[in-house]
């Protein structure tokens, strides 16, 4: 450091000369880097939804659609009974019915051929309530004598000569409804702090320009936070249920809805465990391969995981396959696809599985905050999609709802309000402020068809 009474000669350059120094009386100015350093890394937590891709719009808030149910029902009764020569009655459980509620909902008819996992016969001759029916068996005096957990299922049916039609079966369906949730967030800044330099220079999230402003790197983190704000919600959403009559606030009320993400949507479907100190094992991947199976699931299918069980996957993976014969990146059968969006594939009993670890379950700050289980889920979704009857038109496994009518659109809005460095003041207040609001909703389709894992 050089010694002077009068201040230096300023370089248009940052190269040190013999004139550009400063005396100890002046001040200093800080040596600071423009580079900004990414200290937590990327934190969009940004990357499923996007990569599905599908959002619609919707007019009400208020969404429903139907899907169908399984053209055959299976029963159980709730008794230990023999079935004898002269026909048994048994009682139906209502809890295995077809509405899953209702006693009386069965589709077992009189001229049924009922067969049980023994593999022995009988024909239904008579109901004599709505969850009652009367077997008789087909060969021998009598059945086995049924446990209560015995599923008896329907594989035909016989009738005699001279007599009528049987009773119709009607279908039943799948109500499934949801909600737009309204979502906001806003940045601000007074007009002197909008024209201080910064000494970082820093992208825009939302536009990808660079500039030295520090409220553009606050608008960018204000913009990427509310859309970590919005795939949260709609993937940890509940729909507001709590009708307290001493409630004041707006739970329930008001508008407020809430909307039900997409692991309370597959907790309704599928759920399964696996021991937390055995890790994802062989016969873990053997259990979800079973469930997909009985519940015609896709043969193709996604896994986003945690980090703690996507490293219990790779080496369960590794075990399995020791030797050879994982297929990486074989993503919707191209390869280049499936390495740019980092998945890695494998197969298995006639199923496909794209593994990538999803940032969002592992996050510290919030779903993987110490006590939290969610480093270890995995989310298990169908990789097909099904056909609209009436439009043929694709419909994806789940998708984003967002208010739309008469050429407006809440799917994501953006505006600026004040009068600091407004070409057209809205007011004046010496600020500058920047907004964002959405309203939209989860959906999911046929949830039987997803599997939710999770530590035990």
């Amino acid at each position: 450091m050089a010694y002077t009474t009068t201040p230096g000669i300023p370089s248009a350059f940052q190269v040190a000369t013999n004139e550009n120094y400063v005396s100890t009386l002046s001040i200093h100015q800080p040596e600071v880097a423009e580079d900004f350093v990414n200290r937590y890394g990327e934190q969009s937590l940004m990357g499923f939804l996007d990569s599905i891709g599908a959002m619609a719009p919707v007019a009400q808030r208020k969404y429903e659609h139907y899907e169908d149910d399984y053209l055959h029902q299976n029963f159980k009764q709730t008794g230990t009974p023999t079935i004898a020569v002269g026909g048994t009655t048994i009682t139906l459980d209502p809890a295995f019915s077809s509405d899953g509620t209702t006693a009386g909902n069965f589709f077992i008819r009189i001229g049924d051929i009922v067969q049980n996992s023994y593999g022995e016969i009988a024909l239904v001759t008579a109901k004599p309530a709505n969850n009652q029916a009367t077997l008789v068996p087909y060969k021998n005096a009598s059945w086995t004598a049924l446990a209560a957990t015995d599923v008896l299922i329907v594989i035909g049916n016989e009738h005699a000569e001279g007599t009528g039609q049987p009773d119709g079966i009607t279908p039943t369906a799948n109500h499934y409804e949801n909600y737009t949730m309204i979502m906001k967030d806003s940045f601000q800044v007074t007009g002197s702090e909008a024209t201080n330099k910064i000494w970082f220079k820093v992208n825009d999230a939302a536009t990808g320009k660079s500039g030295y402003l520090w409220y553009l790197k606050g608008e960018g983190d204000t913009y990427k936070r509310f859309n970590n704000y919005c795939e949260m919600q709609m993937l940890l959403g509940q729909v507001a249920t709590n009708t307290n009559a001493a409630l004041t606030g707006t739970i329930g009320s008001g508008g407020i809805n809430g909307t039900e993400g997409l692991i309370d949507f597959m907790r309704s479907g599928n759920s399964q465990t696996y021991n937390q100190l055995a890790g994802f094992n062989l016969s873990d991947f053997d259990s979800m391969i079973r469930t997909l199976d009985a519940n015609r699931g896709a043969k193709e299918n996604t896994m986003w995981c945690g980090i703690d069980l996507s490293l219990a996957i790779d080496d369960a993976v590794a075990a399995m396959f020791a030797g050879g014969g994982i297929s990486y990146g074989a993503f919707n059968g191209s390869e280049e696809i499936g390495v740019a969006f980092g998945f890695k594939s494998f197969a298995r009993g006639g199923y496909t599985f794209h593994k990538k670890a999803y940032e969002a379950l592992s996050y510290s700050p919030m779903m993987g905050a110490t006590g939290y289980n969610y480093s270890g889920m995995g989310l298990v979704i169908p990789g097909d999609m099904g056909k609209d009857a009436k439009s043929r038109e694709s419909i994806p496994s789940l998708r984003v709802r967002y208010k739309e009518a008469g050429g407006y659109s809440r799917k994501m809005e953006h505006w600026l309000t004040g009068s600091a460095g407004l070409a057209n003041p809205t007011s004046d207040v010496d600020e500058l402020r920047c907004h964002y609001r959405t309203e939209r909703g989860f959906e999911g389709f046929a949830n039987n068809r997803f599997i939710l894992l999770e530590r035990a």
